[in-house]
């Protein structure tokens, strides 16, 4: 029998303080891949039932006094936090002082601006860090109001960043034994997801356009028979993608050439919501596959649960819950140990500060 790999991260102790979903998030991918974290409990907490089925698995969760608190904050290799700027330091924690005692440690803070700035004592939500990073610029139909994407986008990718950001830094102490205070600034997160229209906009001073499902009719979606799928066809790749369409009107030269075929977008665009309306996701799939057309499609989370290649590599825990068992969006990618851990149930902080032994 093959052995399973080893967890990059055995032996390293995290403490999670604030109780939000972005340090959540990070502690949890930390957990994951073999952390021993330390989840101090908030005093009301804010995530939901499955928020805490998801992002609560693998942890190690207690409650704390303040004295509690910080044996453990001493005794931790990372800190991630996400309450407000300053929040740390209001608990007898500051950063700078815990890492003037010991150079060594690694703290994540997690804010809507930073923790400083002219925004930086605002208060947000993840739908004001999503339009304040500029992503609603790109998203709905530019006729109408701009619109935010589900999932609370903006605060996991602030945990995702931030668990990126705790190992780089982790790893920067074990090679030169400075650790580091990394400030993750949810605004400037979602601004970097922009792709190519936050440096356009800077370059050329232009604000742009929201194009809605449809950037232009080559490059966008479609309703199918049984959902919605997509088309993203590059100019190399027009050709094959003309060519499984059938129609003998795209081998004219308004279609044909790239210079003026934008004049005709519309009408081309007419003719592949008519093509994918005849056909499900399953069809579509298979002729991208075969004519090397890059045609995607649409799942729902339901969908997803059985999708052969999530089932292939595993990607899916199952974690025990006072309901049953959930299905959990699980590891990240394959080649590294994870752990899908379980749901611990909070326990008194004493029980936990004998296994951490104070860090030199």
């Amino acid at each position: 029998m093959e052995a399973s790999p080893s967890l990059p991260l055995d032996g390293v102790r995290v403490l999670e303080i604030g109780g939000g979903i972005s340090a959540a998030f990070a502690a949890r991918w930390l957990a994951g891949f073999g952390a021993d974290v330390v989840r101090v409990e908030p005093d009301v907490e804010s995530l939901s039932p499955d928020e805490a089925v998801y992002l609560l698995p693998g942890k190690r969760r207690v409650r704390a006094d303040a004295a509690e608190l910080a044996a453990l904050a001493r005794a931790a290799d990372i800190i991630i936090e996400d309450g407000p700027p300053g929040a740390l330091a209001a608990r007898g924690l500051d950063p700078a002082a815990l890492r003037a005692e010991r150079p060594a440690l690694v703290v994540v803070s997690i804010t809507p601006f930073g923790q400083d700035g002219p925004y930086a004592a605002c208060p947000a939500t993840n739908i004001t860090a999503f339009a304040m990073g500029g992503i609603m610029s790109l998203t709905g139909m530019h006729q109408r109001e701009p619109l935010v994407t589900g999932g609370s986008q903006a605060l996991y990718l602030g945990g995702l960043d931030a668990a990126g950001a705790a190992v780089t830094a982790y790893f920067g102490a074990l090679v030169h034994g400075e650790g580091d205070w990394v400030d993750i600034s949810l605004q400037e997160c979602m601004a970097g997801m922009l792709e190519l229209y936050g440096p356009r906009g800077a370059y050329e001073g232009a604000v742009s356009i929201r194009s809605g499902n449809h950037v232009r009719a080559l490059w966008g979606l479609y309703p199918c028979a049984d959902g919605y799928a997509g088309v993203c066809a590059l100019e190399r790749q027009v050709p094959a993608l003309f060519s499984l369409l059938g129609d003998p009107e795209l081998d004219e030269p308004r279609f044909r050439d790239p210079l003026e075929r934008p004049n005709h977008d519309d009408e081309l665009q007419a003719k592949l919501y008519a093509w994918f309306g005849e056909r499900t996701k399953a069809e579509l799939l298979e002729l991208g596959v075969r004519h090397r057309v890059p045609i995607g499609a649409v799942v729902t989370p339901l969908e997803l649960l059985d999708n052969p290649a999530l089932l292939e590599r595993g990607f899916f825990d199952t974690v025990d819950t006072p309901a049953g068992q959930a299905r959990i969006p699980g590891r990240p990618f394959l080649g590294l140990g994870w752990r899908p851990g379980a749901l611990a149930d909070p326990v008194p902080a004493a029980q936990i500060l004998p296994r951490w032994s104070p860090r030199p």
